[in-house]
């Protein structure tokens, strides 16, 4: 039990004081407009699906 301790005890050392972790600010990314685009319609497409065995 005294090794588990021990080993517990150095966890804690080597990870520092809790509140000392370094905060970074995230920087905003700059917004750009959104360009509308308007879909082009195209002739639908007759698919021939499955096509039945010749006899």
């Amino acid at each position: 039990m005294a090794a588990l301790n021990e080993s517990v005890a150095r966890a804690k050392a080597s990870r520092g004081k809790p509140g000392e972790a370094e905060v970074h600010e995230i920087p905003s990314p700059k917004k750009q407009p959104v360009k509308k685009t308007t879909a082009k319609k195209t002739a639908a497409k007759k698919t021939s699906g499955r096509r039945p065995r010749s006899a």
